[in-house]
Protein backbone atom coordinates (compact mmCIF):
# COMPACT_ATOMS: atom_id res chain seq x y z
CA UNK A 1 0.00 0.00 0.00
CA UNK A 2 1.02 3.40 -1.17
CA UNK A 3 2.17 5.26 2.39
CA UNK A 4 1.42 9.23 2.64
CA UNK A 5 2.78 11.16 5.15
CA UNK A 6 0.63 14.97 5.70
CA UNK A 7 2.24 16.97 8.17
CA UNK A 8 1.37 20.08 10.12
CA UNK A 9 3.17 22.17 12.73
CA UNK A 10 0.91 24.66 13.39
CA UNK A 11 -2.55 23.52 12.80
CA UNK A 12 -4.33 21.24 15.68
CA UNK A 13 -4.39 17.79 15.11
CA UNK A 14 -8.41 17.79 14.36
CA UNK A 15 -7.98 20.37 11.53
CA UNK A 16 -10.72 20.16 10.00
CA UNK A 17 -9.11 20.66 6.21
CA UNK A 18 -6.09 18.12 6.65
CA UNK A 19 -7.72 15.42 9.27
CA UNK A 20 -11.66 15.30 7.86
CA UNK A 21 -11.27 16.04 4.60
CA UNK A 22 -7.94 15.35 3.19
CA UNK A 23 -6.19 12.75 5.12
CA UNK A 24 -9.91 10.72 5.31
CA UNK A 25 -10.27 11.18 1.56
CA UNK A 26 -6.50 9.76 0.75
CA UNK A 27 -7.74 6.73 3.49
CA UNK A 28 -10.90 5.84 1.51
CA UNK A 29 -8.90 5.90 -1.53
CA UNK A 30 -6.70 3.15 -0.10
CA UNK A 31 -3.95 5.32 0.70
CA UNK A 32 -1.67 4.28 3.80
CA UNK A 33 -2.16 7.48 5.70
CA UNK A 34 -0.28 9.04 8.89
CA UNK A 35 -0.41 12.51 9.92
CA UNK A 36 2.40 14.47 12.09
CA UNK A 37 0.43 17.38 14.48
CA UNK A 38 1.00 18.97 17.41
CA UNK A 39 -0.98 16.75 20.07
CA UNK A 40 -0.26 15.03 23.59
CA UNK A 41 0.20 11.98 22.35
CA UNK A 42 0.64 9.33 19.64
CA UNK A 43 -3.18 8.53 18.86
CA UNK A 44 -5.65 7.36 16.32
CA UNK A 45 -8.25 10.10 14.78
CA UNK A 46 -10.81 8.70 12.26
CA UNK A 47 -8.71 6.03 11.32
CA UNK A 48 -5.96 8.22 10.79
CA UNK A 49 -2.28 7.19 12.81
CA UNK A 50 -1.37 10.05 14.58
CA UNK A 51 2.30 10.93 15.21
CA UNK A 52 2.52 13.61 17.97
CA UNK A 53 4.59 16.91 18.05
CA UNK A 54 4.45 17.05 21.83
CA UNK A 55 6.36 20.01 22.80
CA UNK A 56 3.49 22.41 23.02
CA UNK A 57 5.41 25.48 22.80
CA UNK A 58 3.28 28.75 21.31
CA UNK A 59 6.08 30.47 20.66
CA UNK A 60 6.50 31.83 17.24
CA UNK A 61 10.07 31.51 16.45
CA UNK A 62 10.80 27.74 18.81
CA UNK A 63 7.47 26.66 16.73
CA UNK A 64 9.64 27.81 13.53
CA UNK A 65 12.46 26.18 14.00
CA UNK A 66 12.33 23.51 16.94
CA UNK A 67 9.14 21.95 16.26
CA UNK A 68 9.77 22.09 12.39
CA UNK A 69 12.56 20.32 12.78
CA UNK A 70 10.75 17.64 15.47
CA UNK A 71 8.15 17.05 12.62
CA UNK A 72 11.48 16.57 9.92
CA UNK A 73 12.69 14.13 12.03
CA UNK A 74 9.42 12.07 12.23
CA UNK A 75 8.56 12.65 8.53
CA UNK A 76 12.18 10.88 7.80
CA UNK A 77 11.37 7.93 10.12
CA UNK A 78 7.74 7.39 8.17
CA UNK A 79 10.11 6.80 4.91
CA UNK A 80 6.67 7.78 3.37
CA UNK A 81 6.30 7.26 -0.52
CA UNK A 82 4.64 11.19 -0.93
CA UNK A 83 5.01 14.02 1.95
CA UNK A 84 2.71 16.73 2.19
CA UNK A 85 2.32 19.19 4.67
CA UNK A 86 0.51 22.24 5.43
CA UNK A 87 2.36 25.12 7.18
CA UNK A 88 4.86 27.93 4.90
CA UNK A 89 7.42 27.80 8.16
CA UNK A 90 7.79 23.87 6.66
CA UNK A 91 8.95 24.73 3.53
CA UNK A 92 12.76 24.65 3.61
CA UNK A 93 12.28 21.21 5.25
CA UNK A 94 9.99 20.22 2.36
CA UNK A 95 12.91 21.41 0.34
CA UNK A 96 15.02 18.79 2.21
CA UNK A 97 12.74 16.07 2.19
CA UNK A 98 12.56 16.58 -2.05
CA UNK A 99 16.65 16.62 -1.95
CA UNK A 100 16.38 13.31 0.06
CA UNK A 101 14.05 11.52 -3.14
CA UNK A 102 10.80 11.80 -1.82
CA UNK A 103 7.46 13.45 -3.35
CA UNK A 104 6.56 16.67 -1.66
CA UNK A 105 3.04 18.76 -1.91
CA UNK A 106 2.88 22.06 -0.55
CA UNK A 107 -1.07 23.25 0.86
CA UNK A 108 -1.05 26.97 0.82
CA UNK A 109 -4.19 27.33 3.13
CA UNK A 110 -3.34 31.17 3.16
CA UNK A 111 -1.86 33.54 0.68
CA UNK A 112 0.90 34.63 3.35
CA UNK A 113 2.43 37.55 1.73
CA UNK A 114 -1.09 38.93 1.73
CA UNK A 115 -2.04 37.88 4.99
CA UNK A 116 1.58 39.03 6.45
CA UNK A 117 0.06 42.61 5.76
CA UNK A 118 -2.02 42.50 8.62
CA UNK A 119 -0.14 41.05 11.21
CA UNK A 120 -0.24 43.17 14.50
CA UNK A 121 3.36 41.35 15.71
CA UNK A 122 4.76 42.86 12.30
CA UNK A 123 5.71 46.42 13.01
CA UNK A 124 3.74 48.27 10.35
CA UNK A 125 6.70 49.80 8.54
CA UNK A 126 8.41 46.20 8.19
CA UNK A 127 5.33 44.58 7.13
CA UNK A 128 5.53 45.27 2.90
CA UNK A 129 9.44 44.24 3.28
CA UNK A 130 8.40 40.77 5.30
CA UNK A 131 5.81 40.00 2.50
CA UNK A 132 8.04 40.55 -0.04
CA UNK A 133 10.86 38.41 1.15
CA UNK A 134 8.55 35.25 2.13
CA UNK A 135 7.27 35.84 -1.10
CA UNK A 136 10.73 35.05 -2.38
CA UNK A 137 11.72 32.46 -0.15
CA UNK A 138 7.93 30.27 -0.95
CA UNK A 139 8.73 31.13 -4.50
CA UNK A 140 12.27 29.35 -4.41
CA UNK A 141 10.87 26.68 -2.36
CA UNK A 142 7.60 25.66 -4.55
CA UNK A 143 9.66 24.97 -7.35
CA UNK A 144 11.95 22.62 -5.45
CA UNK A 145 9.33 20.69 -4.35
CA UNK A 146 6.67 18.34 -7.04
CA UNK A 147 3.36 19.92 -6.35
CA UNK A 148 1.35 22.57 -5.02
CA UNK A 149 -2.64 22.51 -3.49
CA UNK A 150 -3.65 25.90 -3.22
CA UNK A 151 -6.73 26.87 -1.56
CA UNK A 152 -8.10 29.44 -3.81
CA UNK A 153 -7.44 30.23 -7.76
CA UNK A 154 -5.60 33.71 -6.47
CA UNK A 155 -2.85 31.50 -4.85
CA UNK A 156 -2.54 29.15 -7.79
CA UNK A 157 -2.05 31.68 -10.20
CA UNK A 158 0.62 32.84 -8.11
CA UNK A 159 2.17 29.94 -7.27
CA UNK A 160 2.07 27.89 -10.60
CA UNK A 161 4.93 30.24 -11.86
CA UNK A 162 7.41 28.90 -10.26
CA UNK A 163 5.79 25.29 -9.62
CA UNK A 164 3.34 23.98 -12.62
CA UNK A 165 2.03 21.71 -10.51
CA UNK A 166 -0.13 24.16 -8.70
CA UNK A 167 -3.93 22.87 -8.18
CA UNK A 168 -6.82 24.07 -6.32
CA UNK A 169 -8.54 22.41 -3.67
CA UNK A 170 -10.93 24.49 -2.14
CA UNK A 171 -11.67 24.13 1.40
CA UNK A 172 -15.76 23.00 0.77
CA UNK A 173 -17.51 21.06 3.30
CA UNK A 174 -18.39 17.52 3.54
CA UNK A 175 -22.20 17.53 2.66
CA UNK A 176 -22.42 13.98 4.64
CA UNK A 177 -21.12 16.28 7.95
CA UNK A 178 -23.67 19.11 7.71
CA UNK A 179 -27.49 17.89 6.85
CA UNK A 180 -29.89 20.17 7.62
CA UNK A 181 -31.98 18.70 10.15
CA UNK A 182 -36.10 18.88 10.64
CA UNK A 183 -38.82 21.36 9.29
CA UNK A 184 -38.22 25.02 9.31
CA UNK A 185 -40.09 26.01 11.72
CA UNK A 186 -38.27 23.50 14.19
CA UNK A 187 -35.09 25.90 14.06
CA UNK A 188 -34.43 28.77 16.65
CA UNK A 189 -35.19 32.46 16.06
CA UNK A 190 -31.93 32.87 15.63
CA UNK A 191 -28.78 34.07 14.08
CA UNK A 192 -25.06 32.28 14.61
CA UNK A 193 -21.55 32.83 14.21
CA UNK A 194 -19.25 29.89 13.94
CA UNK A 195 -15.29 30.75 14.14
CA UNK A 196 -12.79 32.88 15.56
CA UNK A 197 -13.94 35.70 17.52
CA UNK A 198 -12.02 38.81 17.18
CA UNK A 199 -11.77 41.81 16.48
CA UNK A 200 -11.20 42.04 12.65
CA UNK A 201 -13.49 39.30 12.28
CA UNK A 202 -16.16 42.20 13.04
CA UNK A 203 -16.72 40.94 16.68
CA UNK A 204 -17.78 44.19 18.00
CA UNK A 205 -20.16 45.28 15.23
CA UNK A 206 -21.84 41.47 15.20
CA UNK A 207 -22.66 42.13 19.10
CA UNK A 208 -23.55 45.61 18.70
CA UNK A 209 -26.01 44.53 15.80
CA UNK A 210 -28.03 42.52 18.06
CA UNK A 211 -29.61 45.28 19.72
CA UNK A 212 -31.34 45.71 16.67
CA UNK A 213 -32.91 42.78 16.62
CA UNK A 214 -35.99 40.59 18.45
CA UNK A 215 -33.77 37.31 17.62
CA UNK A 216 -30.75 35.79 19.40
CA UNK A 217 -27.52 35.45 17.98
CA UNK A 218 -25.65 31.85 19.29
CA UNK A 219 -22.05 32.68 19.01
CA UNK A 220 -19.26 29.80 18.84
CA UNK A 221 -15.66 30.20 19.01
CA UNK A 222 -12.74 31.55 21.18
CA UNK A 223 -12.72 35.17 21.96
CA UNK A 224 -9.22 36.82 21.50
CA UNK A 225 -7.66 38.82 23.27
CA UNK A 226 -9.39 37.80 26.25
CA UNK A 227 -10.20 41.24 27.30
CA UNK A 228 -12.41 41.23 24.24
CA UNK A 229 -14.74 39.71 26.36
CA UNK A 230 -14.94 41.83 29.24
CA UNK A 231 -15.76 44.85 25.75
CA UNK A 232 -18.28 42.81 24.16
CA UNK A 233 -20.26 41.86 27.60
CA UNK A 234 -21.01 45.76 27.58
CA UNK A 235 -22.27 45.96 24.40
CA UNK A 236 -26.48 46.55 24.74
CA UNK A 237 -26.43 43.73 22.18
CA UNK A 238 -24.71 41.51 24.39
CA UNK A 239 -28.51 40.74 26.29
CA UNK A 240 -28.78 38.57 22.93
CA UNK A 241 -26.31 36.63 22.90
CA UNK A 242 -25.78 32.95 24.01
CA UNK A 243 -22.12 32.60 23.88
CA UNK A 244 -21.16 28.99 23.66
CA UNK A 245 -17.28 28.71 23.37
CA UNK A 246 -15.47 26.58 21.51
CA UNK A 247 -17.71 23.73 20.23
CA UNK A 248 -16.20 20.21 19.20
CA UNK A 249 -17.08 19.66 15.19
CA UNK A 250 -20.15 17.75 15.88
CA UNK A 251 -21.11 20.18 18.29
CA UNK A 252 -21.12 23.06 15.38
CA UNK A 253 -22.64 21.30 13.33
CA UNK A 254 -26.00 20.80 15.94
CA UNK A 255 -25.90 24.55 15.87
CA UNK A 256 -26.13 25.23 12.27
CA UNK A 257 -28.98 23.01 12.22
CA UNK A 258 -30.90 25.10 14.65
CA UNK A 259 -30.09 28.29 13.82
CA UNK A 260 -31.94 30.59 10.92
CA UNK A 261 -29.31 33.04 9.32
CA UNK A 262 -25.33 32.80 9.62
CA UNK A 263 -23.33 35.90 9.59
CA UNK A 264 -20.29 36.87 8.61
CA UNK A 265 -19.52 40.19 9.86
CA UNK A 266 -15.41 40.05 8.97
CA UNK A 267 -13.62 43.07 8.50
CA UNK A 268 -12.57 43.99 4.47
CA UNK A 269 -8.71 43.75 5.13
CA UNK A 270 -6.64 42.43 1.71
CA UNK A 271 -6.34 38.67 3.48
CA UNK A 272 -10.15 38.68 3.73
CA UNK A 273 -11.66 40.43 0.48
CA UNK A 274 -9.03 38.11 -1.91
CA UNK A 275 -10.77 34.98 -0.53
CA UNK A 276 -13.31 32.84 0.55
CA UNK A 277 -14.51 32.15 4.40
CA UNK A 278 -14.90 28.66 5.07
CA UNK A 279 -17.78 29.58 6.62
CA UNK A 280 -19.81 30.73 3.90
CA UNK A 281 -19.83 27.45 2.75
CA UNK A 282 -20.63 25.57 5.74
CA UNK A 283 -23.44 28.01 6.43
CA UNK A 284 -24.52 27.28 2.72
CA UNK A 285 -24.55 23.71 3.55
CA UNK A 286 -26.59 24.00 6.30
CA UNK A 287 -29.25 25.51 4.94
CA UNK A 288 -29.09 29.19 6.09
CA UNK A 289 -29.41 32.25 4.43
CA UNK A 290 -26.38 34.20 5.08
CA UNK A 291 -25.96 37.94 6.38
CA UNK A 292 -22.03 38.51 5.00
CA UNK A 293 -20.73 41.94 5.07
CA UNK A 294 -20.28 43.47 1.37
CA UNK A 295 -17.00 41.51 -0.11
CA UNK A 296 -17.38 41.62 -4.11
CA UNK A 297 -16.61 37.79 -4.50
CA UNK A 298 -19.05 36.82 -1.30
CA UNK A 299 -21.55 39.09 -2.87
CA UNK A 300 -21.57 36.85 -6.21
CA UNK A 301 -21.87 33.79 -4.39
CA UNK A 302 -24.88 34.71 -2.57
CA UNK A 303 -26.15 36.86 -5.67
CA UNK A 304 -26.08 34.18 -7.94
CA UNK A 305 -27.49 31.69 -5.77
CA UNK A 306 -30.45 34.50 -4.03
CA UNK A 307 -29.27 33.34 -1.08
CA UNK A 308 -28.36 35.60 1.55
CA UNK A 309 -28.06 39.57 1.82
CA UNK A 310 -24.72 41.61 1.86
CA UNK A 311 -24.32 45.10 4.42
CA UNK A 312 -21.52 47.67 3.81
CA UNK A 313 -18.76 47.05 7.23
CA UNK A 314 -19.05 49.21 9.79
CA UNK A 315 -23.16 49.74 10.37
CA UNK A 316 -23.96 47.62 13.12
CA UNK A 317 -27.52 48.81 12.41
CA UNK A 318 -27.80 48.01 8.82
CA UNK A 319 -26.65 44.34 10.03
CA UNK A 320 -28.83 44.62 12.09
CA UNK A 321 -31.45 45.03 10.03
CA UNK A 322 -30.61 42.45 7.95
CA UNK A 323 -30.78 40.15 10.39
CA UNK A 324 -33.97 41.08 11.57
CA UNK A 325 -35.22 40.92 7.99
CA UNK A 326 -34.77 37.20 7.24
CA UNK A 327 -35.58 36.19 11.36
CA UNK A 328 -39.00 37.95 10.97
CA UNK A 329 -39.89 36.60 7.92
CA UNK A 330 -39.79 32.46 7.58
CA UNK A 331 -41.05 32.31 4.20
CA UNK A 332 -38.03 34.31 2.95
CA UNK A 333 -35.63 32.73 4.65
CA UNK A 334 -36.30 29.39 4.37
CA UNK A 335 -36.39 29.93 0.81
CA UNK A 336 -33.31 31.44 0.71
CA UNK A 337 -32.07 28.71 2.76
CA UNK A 338 -33.21 25.84 0.33
CA UNK A 339 -31.32 27.80 -2.46
CA UNK A 340 -28.20 27.86 -0.55
CA UNK A 341 -28.59 24.08 0.21
CA UNK A 342 -28.75 23.59 -3.68
CA UNK A 343 -25.95 25.75 -4.32
CA UNK A 344 -23.67 23.59 -1.94
CA UNK A 345 -25.23 20.47 -3.65
CA UNK A 346 -24.45 21.37 -6.92
CA UNK A 347 -20.84 23.94 -6.49
CA UNK A 348 -19.31 23.65 -2.92
CA UNK A 349 -19.01 20.25 -1.78
CA UNK A 350 -15.56 18.44 -1.22
CA UNK A 351 -16.67 15.58 -3.00
CA UNK A 352 -15.89 17.91 -6.14
CA UNK A 353 -12.17 18.90 -4.56
CA UNK A 354 -11.82 15.43 -3.70
CA UNK A 355 -11.20 14.26 -6.98
CA UNK A 356 -8.77 16.65 -8.01
CA UNK A 357 -6.64 15.85 -5.05
CA UNK A 358 -6.42 12.54 -5.79
CA UNK A 359 -5.30 12.84 -9.13
CA UNK A 360 -2.53 14.74 -8.24
CA UNK A 361 -1.10 12.23 -6.45
CA UNK A 362 -1.79 9.77 -8.62
CA UNK A 363 -0.07 12.19 -11.20
CA UNK A 364 3.16 12.24 -8.57
CA UNK A 365 2.71 8.50 -7.68
CA UNK A 366 2.91 7.17 -10.98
Amino acid sequence: MTRICQITTVHPVDDHRILHKECRSLADAGYDVTLIAPHERDAVLEGIPVVALRDGTRSRPRRMTERGYAAYRAALAQDADLYHFHDPEFLPFGVRLARAGKRVVYDAHEDVPVQIRSKSYIPARARAGVGRAFAGVEAACVGRIHGVVAVNGQIRERLRRYQPRTIVVANYPRLDEIVPAGAWTDRASAACYVGAITPVRGARDLVAAMAHTEGELLLAGTITPPQLQLELEQSPGWARVRYLGRLARERVTELLTRAKVGVIPLEPIANYVEAYPVKLFEYLAAGLPVVATDVPLWRKVLDDHDCGICVPHGSPERLGAAIASLLDDDARASAMGARARRAAEDCYSWDTQAAGLLGLYEELLS
